[in-house]
């Protein structure tokens, strides 16, 4: 009973929901990490390590704490405090003249005070010298009101000095304050500034005053007593550095890198700790982790769509057969699977390179290419999308295809256990010196990464017989054990069938070349023209290759001919099946001849029709009804069985007429819209031509010929 197309539909969407919720539920459980029954004060039975990176909140913030102390408070220049200096020395100006005045009632500040001046022709005797006492009275008083008006206290000595010298000496002395210090509030000065502002300051006045010390330190000791530093603390600016220093902190925040070691088994769980194993998710409970699963389930579905578009469009032929689809889905699951099991241990030995060899040698480089690099995509959360594996497991995974892809004899597979781990080998150990990694920890990663790509690509190898048996694919090894002269079928053929087994060589020799020369599969063609004649078994003496007297068509009429010769590609199918050949050899049996016709029993029958008198015969009638090549490999050996035929019939010994013959083969092929669905250009088709060109001009080269044996040579 078959199924309808809508049973069909719903089987193959459920199938597909299956798979994807498969993989969902694989790759969630492998990317949640193990996680502990701990609790503040327990004693861990672990060594617990990061699964991936996270944010050290309380390192982060004692950092940012730390760095907001040691921001310097933030000082202003002050005009105010500027001010507020030079108005203190014009008050000890005013304060030193007005106690002058009290003993020197007629002595003006800023004039020169002559011994005798002329005045209307009247003489002004200078007042008397005030005595000691009144001096030293006059000093105290001055030091008091210092005190009490400015905040300073001068020396008694001072005091007594200002009181004592001389008007011109005074004012002297004021100017060059007064100089100095104008001279210094227009600088920033704080007390250090200050102070290596004064110790200058000394040695101008000095070369001003190098006849008097006496007054330069006096002068020196004043400044020091009013000019005040000018600048402040600002509370907002220092507030707003303090900030900008732990935000900076908190912007560059201490990680806990993926690998740290959290504690210690035997250490206690402190409550640093425990947020960071509540923060990497590694503390029992019972909550959801929605944003795990939906990352997960948007992940796979982003996945699938790719695949689904890349194969949908360049690799149709796996949509074509249902155990093509399930073959490479198990290979994903296996992969998947595996990973889900190293990764947390061990998070550089997901064995991607299985599916890049499984793959490559069952469905070609280029699928294997994208089933790699979106299996990396799949696993990246179980490493914690760690940049390492990504680069590691995409790079072996191309030396690994690009090895299988090219292997054309059993013991090749060695070269690919060995090309993979030493790709590995270097990409680690190129990444962990840039990464500035110690010694161990590269070894480490090394043995991880090269363990895994050896082991991937054994397994792959070994387990490529039982896909052959389950699957019904091909793989290089299965189709050097099918181009192998001991096969049974290849036996049958050379015994019941030895024109075609003849016939068949030669065609496998054109389109080996030819295949090689486009980029074709080689092996595939080979051995697909080693078995697209096999349906003549059934009727051997019916082809002219393997009849060696009469011809049983000359007493057939073209109509019964034509049938027994055009069903032979289908027989081919039915015993190839019965032998269990792979898809790929049957599909190359089943199209070599596509729908082209018999030309000859056609002719025959219209020869026949116009001298009976009879209606002309049915095209169809004498055309093959299998379709037409679907893959450049199937193309391939039916140009090649098409140009062999026609060689051994016109006889042709020379390569010109070689050419001539062949181009007018691919003409009719092309003109009959035999090579539409095969993906051959017409720079491919021009290639093929060359490569069978080649292939002859083997065949056609020159002998020496040898002398007639003489007499004397007898």
């Amino acid at each position: 009973m078959k199924m309808s197309l809508r049973s069909k539909r719903l089987l193959t969407g459920l199938f597909a929901v299956l798979t994807l919720l498969v993989i969902a539920i694989i790759v969630y459980f492998g990317s949640i990490p193990r996680t502990y029954d701990l609790a503040l004060g327990d004693t861990s039975l672990f060594d617990i390590t990061a699964p991936r990176a996270i944010v050290d909140v309380a390192e982060t913030e004692r950092r940012a704490r730390e760095a907001m102390t040691l921001v310097p408070s933030v000082m202003m220049r002050s005009e105010e405090k500027s001010a507020s200096s030079l108005s203190a020395l014009k008050l000890f100006k005013t304060m030193v003249d007005e106690k002058r005045l009290e003993l020197y009632p007629t002595e003006q500040a800023n004039s020169s005070v002559d011994n005798s001046q002329s005045n209307g022709g009247t003489t002004i005797v200078p007042t008397r010298r005030p005595s000691e006492s009144t001096i030293q009275l006059a000093a105290s008083s001055l030091i008091s009101g210092l005190d009490q008006n400015l905040g300073i206290v001068i020396q008694s000595g001072d005091a007594e000095e200002l009181m004592r010298i001389e008007r011109d000496r005074l004012d002297s002395i004021f100017d060059i304050m007064q100089t100095e210090a104008d001279a210094l509030v227009l600088k920033s000065l704080d007390s250090l500034t200050l102070q290596r502002e004064l110790a200058e300051s000394s040695e101008r006045i000095a070369e001003q005053l190098s006849f008097n010390s006496t007054d330069k330190d006096l002068i020196v000791r004043f400044l020091t007593l009013l000019v005040k530093p000018n600048i402040e603390y600002n509370v907002a600016a220092t507030e707003n550095a303090k900030q900008a220093a732990y935000e900076q902190v908190l912007n560059n925040p201490v990680m806990v890198n993926r690998g740290s070691r959290i504690i210690t088994a035997g250490e206690v769980v402190t409550e640093d700790v425990l947020d960071k194993l509540v923060a990497l998710d590694l503390i029992d409970n019972d909550e959801i982790d929605w944003m795990t699963i939906v990352g997960t389930a948007g992940l796979v579905l982003i996945t699938a769509v790719l695949a689904i578009l890349f194969f949908s469009r360049y690799s149709r032929e796996i949509f074509d057969e249902p155990r093509h689809i399930i073959a490479v889905i198990i290979t994903i699951l296996i992969s998947l699977i595996l990973s889900a099991y190293l990764s947390n241990s061990y998070p550089l030995a997901p064995p991607i390179y299985f599916s890049a060899v499984v793959i490559t040698a069952y469905f070609g480089f280029r699928s294997a290419l994208v089933i790699s690099f979106l299996l990396v995509v799949l696993v990246s959360p179980m490493v914690g999308f760690a940049p390492a594996f990504a680069l590691i497991a995409l790079g072996g995974s191309l030396v690994a295809a690009l090895n299988t892809r090219g292997i054309n004899r059993q013991d090749n597979y060695a070269k690919i256990i060995l090309a993979t781990a030493i790709s590995n080998f270097f990409l680690t150990a190129v990444i962990g010196l840039l990464e500035k990694e110690t010694w161990a920890v590269i070894s480490n990663n090394v043995v991880q990464t090269v363990l895994s790509g050896v082991l991937s690509v054994i397994v792959a190898i070994g387990i490529m017989p039982l896909y052959e048996m389950i699957f019904n694919t091909v793989s290089p090894l299965r189709l050097i054990e099918l181009s192998q002269p001991g096969h049974p079928l290849l036996k049958r053929l050379f015994v019941e069938a030895p024109g075609t087994s003849q016939h068949s060589l030669m065609v496998a020799n054109l389109a080996d070349a030819a295949a090689e020369a486009i980029g074709a599969n080689s092996m595939i063609a080979r051995t697909g023209a080693y078995y697209h004649d096999i349906g003549k078994l059934e009727a051997p003496m019916y082809f002219t290759e393997n009849q060696l007297g009469e011809n049983p068509h000359d007493h057939l009429p073209p109509e019964e001919s034509s049938r027994i010769i055009t069903r032979h590609p289908n027989d081919s199918l039915k015993i190839g099946r019965r032998y269990r050949l792979p898809m790929p050899i049957l599909r190359i049996a089943n199209e070599h001849h596509g729908s082209t016709r018999l030309r000859y029993f056609y002719h025959k029958a219209m020869e026949e029709a116009e001298k009976n008198g009879t209606a002309p015969p049915k095209d169809k009638d004498y055309r093959y009804t299998t379709p037409i090549p679907s893959t450049p490999e199937s193309a391939v050996v039916m140009l090649a069985d098409s140009t062999e035929a026609a060689m051994r019939s016109a006889g042709t010994e020379n390569i010109a007429d070689t050419e001539k013959l062949i181009r007018s083969i691919f003409k009719e092929k092309i003109e009959q819209e035999q090579l539409r669905d095969s993906g051959l250009s017409f720079a491919d088709v021009e290639t093929i031509i060359n490569a069978f060109l080649q292939v002859y001009a083997g065949h056609f080269h020159e002998r020496v010929e040898y002398p007639e044996a003489t007499a004397e040579a007898k």
